[in-house]
C-alpha cells in the first residue's frame, strides 16, 4: 500500500509538472504572437478549436503520435535515443503497403490485416536492429547511426515507389504506390464521422497499455528500467546490458513500425511519397513530455495530437501566417524538450566508461 501510495504521488507530480511546461509554452506562445502583431487570443481560440471544432481531427494525429511516442518511451527507459524512429515507421509503413498489394484479393479482411501490421512490425525491428548491433559490438554511436539510417529509409521508399512498387502504366516520376483493396482498410470511428479518425486508436491504447504492463511487472521491464538507471549497477548484478539493449532497440522499433503499418492501413492505404513529416521526432517529445509512462504517452499524444490539428486549423480560420503556426509548434516543443537535452547530457557522462555497450573506456 505505501509503494502504492509513492507511486500515486509521484505520477500526480508528473502530471502536474508536465501541465505547469505546457502553460508556461502557451503564456510563451502568446507573448511572440503579441509581439508579431497578432492576437494572442485569436491564436489561443485556434488552437482551441483543433479539439473542439474537430475532435476527429486531434483523434486522427493523436494514434501516430502515441505509437511513436511509445517506440521513444521504450527506448529512454533504457537510456538510450532511438532517433531512427522516423526510418523504422517509413520501413513498417513500405512493409505493410506492399503486404497489402501482395495480398489484395487472395485473403480475408481479418488475416490480411494481420498481416499488414505484422509485416510493419517486423520491417521496424529490422531496420531498429542494425544501428543496435553496430552500438553493442563496435560502439558506433547509437544517436548518430540511427538518424543517419533516417535518410537511407527515405531513399529505399523512394526507390520502391518509383520502382518495384510503381503503379502499372503511370510514369516514372509517380507520387505514390496503387490503393491497396479496401477490404484491409481499418475501420473509421462511427462516433467521428466525417473526419480520418480510425479504430487504430483502440491498438494504440491497447500498445499503451501492453507495454505499461511489459515495463511495470515482467522481468524484461525490470531489467531495461535498470539499465537505464544505472548501467554500471545492472552489469554488476549480472544482468547483460548488451542484450537489455537490444531488446529495448528492437521494442522500439516494432512499435515505430506498428506506427507506420496503422497509418497506412487507418488513413493512406497506399504509400506516398515523402509521407512522413516527422511523427518520429515528435514522438520524441510525446515521451519527454509524458516522463516516459506508456500510459502517460496516451495523454501527451493526445495533446500533440490536437496541437498538430490546431495548428493547422489556425492558419485556415484565422489571419495568422503559416511561418507564425510554425512558430508557435516549434515554442512549444522546444519548451517541453528542455529536459530532452538534460537527458543527452546525462547519457554522455556514462557511454564512455566500462559497463555500458563494451568492457573498454574510451578515454
Amino acid at each position: 500500500m505505501r509503494n502504492r501510495g509513492i507511486m500515486l504521488r509521484q505520477n500526480v507530480k508528473t502530471l502536474f509538472r508536465q501541465l505547469l511546461i505546457i502553460a508556461v509554452s502557451l503564456f510563451v506562445v502568446s507573448v511572440i504572437v503579441a509581439i508579431a502583431g497578432f492576437s494572442p487570443k485569436t491564436m489561443l481560440s485556434g488552437l482551441l478549436h483543433g479539439v473542439t471544432g474537430d475532435l476527429g481531427g486531434a483523434v486522427r494525429w493523436s494514434i501516430p503520435l502515441i505509437f511513436t511516442g511509445l517506440a521513444a518511451s521504450v527506448a529512454f527507459k533504457a537510456e538510450v535515443f532511438n532517433l531512427g524512429i522516423d526510418g523504422q515507421l517509413n520501413m513498417g509503413a513500405l512493409a505493410g503497403t506492399w503486404v497489402a498489394l501482395s495480398l489484395s484479393g487472395r485473403v480475408s479482411r481479418g488475416t490480411g490485416v494481420l498481416a499488414i501490421i505484422a509485416a510493419g512490425c517486423v520491417a521496424g525491428m529490422l531496420f531498429a536492429l542494425i544501428p543496435t548491433l553496430l552500438y553493442v559490438r563496435f560502439k558506433a554511436d547509437l544517436v548518430v547511426t540511427t538518424l543517419l539510417l533516417n535518410f537511407v529509409a527515405e531513399l529505399l521508399t523512394d526507390y520502391a515507389i518509383l520502382g518495384p512498387l510503381r503503379p502499372e502504366g503511370m510514369a516514372s516520376q509517380a507520387a505514390s504506390t496503387p490503393k491497396f483493396a479496401e477490404s484491409f482498410w481499418l475501420n473509421k470511428l462511427d462516433y467521428l464521422p466525417g473526419s480520418n479518425a480510425h479504430t487504430g486508436l483502440y491498438i494504440a491504447i491497447a500498445a499503451a497499455v501492453i507495454i505499461w504492463f511489459v515495463l511495470r511487472k515482467t522481468t524484461a521491464g525490470y531489467e531495461i528500467r535498470l539499465v537505464g538507471a544505472n548501467p554500471h549497477t545492472a552489469e554488476e548484478s549480472g544482468i547483460n546490458v548488451k542484450l537489455v539493449i537490444i531488446k529495448a532497440m528492437l521494442l522500439s522499433g516494432l512499435l515505430a513500425g506498428l506506427a507506420g503499418a496503422v497509418e497506412m492501413t487507418g488513413v493512406l492505404h497506399q504509400f506516398p511519397k515523402r509521407f512522413n513529416d516527422g511523427l518520429g521526432f515528435d514522438g520524441i517529445v510525446v515521451a519527454v513530455l509524458a516522463n516516459n509512462n506508456p500510459l502517460g504517452v496516451l495523454l501527451s499524444g493526445s495533446f500533440f495530437g490536437a496541437l498538430k490539428n490546431g495548428a493547422a486549423n489556425l492558419q485556415r480560420l484565422t489571419n495568422i501566417p503559416r511561418p507564425m503556426v510554425e512558430i508557435i509548434q516549434a515554442t512549444i516543443i522546444l519548451a517541453v524538450t528542455v529536459k530532452f537535452s538534460f537527458k543527452m547530457r546525462r547519457l554522455g557522462r556514462w557511454i564512455p566508461q566500462k559497463g555500458a555497450a563494451g568492457k573498454e573506456s574510451e578515454s
